[in-house]
């Protein structure tokens, strides 16, 4: 040893390339950013970054009107390679122009596998046709945006996950879409009439013909009511056999009109190897509610029906009303594997007697299942 002090070894530097670059893509984009400043070798990581997110963290720690000019922009027009995952989030709409830029400037990116436009107020953008250039996409997301594609456009035909939040499309496109996405999995649809233009003429059968490998299904009210045209079924021709996830969303939910309760009904009993349940349920509603609806239930034959790995049932905005009881009912006879019912009350329209009658009634109800947990729980809205 001739005393000198060593210099520890830089590892993280002397990683390959690719592996630097999995580093920085798990790391949030500010932090992976500031990589750049450390040393010359890590210079330039930061700007071969496979996925880009600008969220609202971001949004918030800058002027909202330099955002995309001061820091979307020069990320992208800096950025060398391939660009496979791009995500912004924005709280309002005050630019199209500048989203336009962006667009227009991945348009030409033609690697890109995941997009997300998240827009949570102000007027509801309207995608470039130059955006339906993205042919390989794999996961699409958008909010608050209105999706008119060109009448050659088809599909998305690799599309795996589509989340339309708040989107404005007609029923013609959507069929178009949803026609060529056969590799379909995870699906969200949720709006309301202000969203889902012109007339609606597919039904639940022809829905699911378009989408049969789908895994999680997450659907608001207003959009099932498209697709509950005519009679509804009590079982769907072709049971929903990989779907494991459903997710009735929003509040609207009423298990007091006819078309939720047979809709929710359909979707649960056509779909064998479900997993979880979580609906979120609409105030009761003021006006009376019909004797045939109320005894709905109990005149349906369900003995065909087999929940075997059903896990987790969650039902938020609950009450006593009969129907919504009479579901809890069907879901514990038939569901062996089930693990826990959470039920969360409305505290304003549940007081602690009616808590303790809930309860007190569940209990009872026979259940598949003898390590089927009720949980009942407060929520406020």
């Amino acid at each position: 040893m001739d005393g000198r002090r060593r210099i520890p070894m830089d590892r993280m530097s002397n990683l390959p390339p690719s592996i630097i670059q999995n580093i920085l893509t798990l790391m949030p984009m500010p932090d992976a950013f500031r990589t750049s400043i450390l040393s010359r070798n890590w210079r330039y990581h930061c700007r071969n970054i496979s996925k880009l997110c600008f969220d609202n963290y971001m949004y918030h720690t800058r002027n909202k009107c330099t955002f995309l000019h001061d820091v979307v922009y020069p990320v992208l027009l800096l950025h060398q390679g391939p660009i496979l995952e791009f995500s912004l989030h924005l709280n309002r709409m005050d630019s199209c122009w500048e989203v336009d830029q962006i667009i227009l400037h991945l348009s030409r990116n033609y690697a890109l596998k995941e997009f997300q436009l998240l827009i949570n107020l102000g007027d509801e953008y309207k995608l470039l046709p130059a955006f339906f250039n993205l042919q390989h996409l794999t996961a699409l997301k958008l909010k608050n945006c209105a999706f008119q594609p060109p009448v050659t456009f088809k599909g998305f035909e690799r599309l795996v996950i589509l989340y339309f939040y708040k989107v404005s499309i007609t029923a013609e496109v959507f069929i178009r879409i949803i026609s060529n996405c056969p590799l379909l999995k995870d699906f969200t649809l949720i709006g309301d009439e202000r969203h889902f233009l012109g007339v609606w003429s597919c039904n639940f059968i022809e829905l699911f013909e378009r989408i049969p490998l789908v895994e999680r299904l997450c659907m608001s009210s207003y959009p099932i009511q498209c697709f509950a045209k005519g009679a509804i079924p009590q079982k769907l021709p072709t049971s929903l056999v990989h779907l494991k996830c459903l997710d009735l969303c929003g509040f609207e939910f009423c298990f007091g009109r006819e078309v939720d309760l047979l809709s929710a009904l359909l979707l649960v009993t056509s779909s064998p190897n479900i997993e979880t349940i979580k609906i979120e349920m609409e105030d009761d509603l003021t006006e009376a509610v019909s004797q045939a609806i109320m005894n709905l239930i109990d005149h349906q034959d369900y003995s065909y029906v087999t929940l075997d790995h059903l896990r987790v049932i969650e039902i938020y905005n609950f009450s006593n009303m009969k129907t919504r009881m009479d579901f809890v009912k069907l879901i514990l006879a038939k569901s062996p594997m089930l693990k826990k019912v959470a039920i969360y009350l409305n505290e304003e329209i549940v007081d602690i007697h009616g808590r303790v009658k809930i309860l007190e009634e569940m209990i009872q109800y026979p259940r598949a299942s003898a390590k089927a947990e009720i949980v009942i729980l407060n929520f406020c809205v």
